[in-house]
């Protein structure tokens, strides 16, 4: 079979995680290594009281964020916003910018694309 004719599983137990970024805050990359740095997926679990601060990446970063269950609060620059299950935000990362639960347990699927 040919370099299409497969297909690439990542099992649960394999997913890379990183534990130590972030307070109360579970990150699991779903993105290949290739992509770092041009377009990252990862799917975040977020303990009551959890938050992801972040500094400004590159310029012309911006982020994608769905709701996948409870509720967060984004901030971007001075812009902040409540978000809950099923919704999304898309905003700029190249300034500081956080992601922190909002009343409980939460989870967050996160597209980082690189400008």
């Amino acid at each position: 079979p040919g370099q299409n004719d497969r297909i690439e599983i990542l099992r649960s137990d394999s997913v890379p995680v990183i534990e130590n970024h972030g307070q109360g805050c579970h990150i699991r990359i779903l993105s290949p290594p290739e992509n770092a740095g041009q377009h990252e997926v990862y799917d975040i679990r977020f303990d009551p009281g959890g938050a992801l601060r972040s500094q400004a990446h590159s310029r012309g970063t911006r982020e994608q964020l769905t709701v996948v269950r409870g509720a967060v609060t984004v901030t971007s620059g001075s812009a902040t916003e409540v978000l809950e299950t099923g919704d999304t935000a898309r905003y700029a990362a190249d300034l500081p910018h956080a992601i922190a639960s909002q009343d409980g347990e939460a989870q967050v699927f996160l597209i980082v694309q690189s400008g």
